[in-house]
């Protein structure tokens, strides 16, 4: 039986064993920037979802509010796997909701919405830096 070198090639970078293409290395590289950069925006755009969570008094403005809410419209509908849309769907709703009933909330919705943001951080497998606290 005579044997095919590119299929033998083919074999080996199906199994995840070498990228032999500079091109494709150039991707690997770029692909793991833009992971960086993805997670900057989130911790940056988070953190803003965290003050207004914590803050009990200060009213916020509109625009940062729908700031925040097309924030979560785009990590719903363009970042959040195909098959993660169904089971996280309400999340978002209710946290948009939180959102626009600010700073009239109750102490209960505070700490839901803290759970919430955890439970963000670990589906998009970022790492939330310090611990929530609601109240």
């Amino acid at each position: 039986m005579l044997k095919n070198p590119e299929a033998e090639d083919n074999r080996e970078q199906a199994k995840g064993t070498a990228i032999r293409s500079l091109q494709d290395r150039y991707l690997v590289t770029e692909e793991q920037l833009l992971g960086k950069l993805f997670i900057g925006y989130f911790n940056n755009k988070m953190a803003v979802l965290v003050f207004l969570i914590q803050a009990h008094i200060h009213n916020p403005d509109s625009e940062v509010i729908s700031s925040m809410c097309f924030f979560l419209d785009d990590l719903f509908h363009h970042m959040l796997a195909d098959t993660e849309q169904k089971r996280y769907r309400r999340v978002f709703l209710w946290l948009k909701r939180f959102l626009q009933k600010l700073p009239r909330v109750r102490i209960d919705q505070r700490e839901r919405a803290v759970q919430y943001i955890q439970d963000l951080y670990a589906v998009f497998g970022c790492h939330l830096n310090s611990s929530l606290r609601g109240g």
